[in-house]
């Protein structure tokens, strides 16, 4: 078998959980178990926060239902003191849990959409750079076409919605402060599967082939289609990922009544209808993560670009660009130790 830089490492999934369109979707058909199968099949473990490790000695310590909780505080929240110090203190364990998980991780891979408001990625972010962990950072493009309501609004209206946050952000620019934390080499404008049918049988057959084929570049470029020839062979030759086959909907596993829960949720019209991940909306991202991340596993860490400023001759700042080996992936796997 080929060698494999990411095999033994631990990856933590860093995302909204909170103010999505609906949890259960989210759990089952989101992200995370989109991309959990491939990232197994490359011998990483998966901490999702979704799916939360028992805590030794400490039965359901910070684990989270798939229906919100939230409703109880709403009564009184905001004139009774000791609401919101419940609200606080019930939460903390899952704080405690998914900071954990951070800190167990080798690397993070975090989904930022610019439309949906979440906390605990910020914070499980920022915690991962301070502990000097690559962060592989996800900022789709949102844009008013994938919600028809909203596409066929006069313009008027739909410069009025922007007040109320309901911003386009086309090529799904994160924040700039984003840039500074995980580095400009680390943001991507999605995973790669944004353009297939994450339900079609053959799904996971197709993505592995396409994620290849999609980065192929020209011939002319000596430097880079060699390494995409590496990378190509790598893949062909790795026997896990040539083993995944199926849809998502084969790899997902169920806790109690959760199975009873998201058929119920498969049968909602807009459900029903939906073949692709990303507000069923395909897209071809222009730079996926999951190439990325092949390129990785495959023995090659690509380099950094380092932007470096000067004063000229007539002392005007002045910058160029360098490329540094990206020592953030100080890799040892946990079987080696």
């Amino acid at each position: 078998m080929n060698n494999n830089l990411l095999k033994g490492t631990r990856v933590y999934l860093s995302g909204p959980m909170d103010f999505v369109g609906s949890r259960i979707i989210e759990k089952f058909l989101g992200w995370r178990s989109i991309l959990s199968p491939i990232l197994k099949a490359l011998e990483i473990t998966v901490l999702d926060p979704w799916n939360k490790p028992e805590v030794k000695g400490h039965k359901n310590y910070g684990q989270e239902g798939i229906i919100h909780s939230k409703q109880e505080y709403e009564k009184d929240f905001w004139t009774n003191n000791e609401t919101r110090a419940r609200f606080e203190t019930e939460f903390w364990e899952t704080v405690h849990i998914d900071l954990r998980m951070v800190d167990l991780s080798d690397f993070l891979i975090t989904f930022v959409p610019t439309n949906i408001y979440s906390v605990g990625t910020v914070h499980e972010v920022v915690t991962a750079r301070l502990q000097l962990k690559p962060v592989l950072m996800i900022s789709p493009p949102i844009k008013y076409e994938f919600f028809p309501e909203i596409h066929c609004l006069p313009e008027e209206t739909k410069k009025i919605l922007k007040f109320y946050g309901l911003k386009q952000n086309p090529k799904g620019i994160p924040s700039q402060w984003y840039g500074n934390i995980v580095g400009g080499h680390y943001l991507f404008d999605g995973f790669g599967f944004e353009d297939l049918q994450f339900k079609s049988p053959t799904f996971y057959q197709d993505l592995i082939h396409k994620i290849i084929e999609n980065n192929k570049p020209q011939e002319t470029n000596k430097e880079d289609y060699t390494l995409w020839k590496k990378v190509k062979d790598w893949v062909e030759h790795y026997k896990p990922l040539q083993q995944l086959k199926g849809s998502i909907l084969d790899h997902i596993k169920f806790k109690n009544s959760e199975e009873s829960l998201l058929r119920k949720e498969l049968e909602a019209p807009n459900e029903k209808k939906r073949r692709y991940f990303w507000y069923n909306s395909p897209y071809k991202s222009m730079r996926p993560m999951l190439y990325q991340l092949f390129k990785i596993a495959s023995g090659y860490i690509p380099p950094r670009l380092q932007v470096v400023s000067h004063l000229d001759e007539n002392g005007d700042l002045q910058y160029n660009s360098i490329e540094v080996v990206d020592d953030s992936w100080l890799l040892m796997s946990h079987e080696d130790l």
